[in-house]
């Protein structure tokens, strides 16, 4: 089976060492090492104690800082590249079906032993907060359903690159509580604004069906809204932040340069006409 890091065609003149490798891939030699220890990499050709790399390497590694720069954890890639490999077929692969919104994950039930091994920082203290704030939710002794898989390996992210289990945690409530509110505000305003004055018209057959429209693109809406928010919050904040210049060229890198017109032509934004 073709896997994603062999689409392209081969860009390599023999094999590598782990040296060459990062050289061309333009990515630190502990990323790379980083990445064999994450299952995200493929391991290399033993020869003796030296490893080899091959255009699979480079291909793979190019497309796991693309699957990045849209926003994917390194976790939900690794899980991503699986599932691609062990031949789960695409609409499998991203937990929808044609008549749910790409955002709308599905749920993932595993055992204590598997949730500890995607978070290893858990312990039974930050387990029971875990599943206070939604993060997780136990079902019996031994297993538990991640509603969001997606926010798990976020967070399984963030503390690997040392931030305190804690300190994701508190991102993680507050973020639950805020939805909660906003749910409830949005929910009072549907009923108000749109079934009741649907009802009244004797439209109300035709709700159902807008309903089921209208989940995926307020959903996608809510993603793309609050990714620029949290933007430009994080760029308000950069100049009292540790480093600010590398954020906000962070920050710059991810910033939406593009748009389509009505026809669907993209635009890049600041072009001229």
């Amino acid at each position: 089976m073709t896997t994603p890091a062999s689409k392209n065609t081969a860009d390599t003149d023999g094999p590598l060492t782990i040296d060459d490798l990062a050289r061309r891939v333009q990515l630190p030699v502990r990323t790379i090492r980083e990445y064999h220890t994450m299952r995200l990499l493929p391991p290399p050709e033993r020869r003796g104690r030296l490893g080899l790399y091959d255009d699979r390497h480079v291909q793979r590694l190019r497309l796991i800082t693309r699957l990045q720069r849209r926003g994917y954890s390194l976790a939900g890639i690794r899980d991503l590249l699986g599932a691609w490999e062990s031949g789960t077929d695409l609409v499998t692969l991203l937990g929808v079906d044609e008549s749910q919104a790409a955002l709308d994950e599905t749920p993932l039930f595993l055992t204590r032993a598997e949730l500890f091994q995607r978070l290893p920082a858990l312990d039974e203290a930050t387990l029971g907060r875990a599943s206070r704030i939604g993060l997780v939710r136990p079902y019996g002794e031994d297993h538990f359903g991640v509603r969001s898989p997606a926010l798990l390996g976020l967070v399984a992210d963030w503390v690997r690159l040392g931030a305190s289990l804690d300190g994701a945690l508190d991102l993680v409530e507050v973020l639950a509580g805020d939805l909660d509110t906003l749910a409830g505000k949005l929910a009072s305003l549907v009923i108000e604004c749109i079934w009741e004055p649907a009802t009244a018209t004797g439209r109300a057959g035709e709700l159902p069906d807008l309903l089921r429209r209208g989940r995926p693109l307020l959903l996608q809406g809510a993603a793309s809204t609050l990714a620029d928010r949290i933007g430009a919050a994080l760029a308000e904040r950069a100049g009292t932040a540790t480093d600010g210049g590398q954020l906000l060229a962070v920050l710059d890198e991810r910033r939406v340069g593009a748009f389509a017109d009505s026809a669907g032509r993209i635009h890049r934004r600041g072009d001229a006409g």
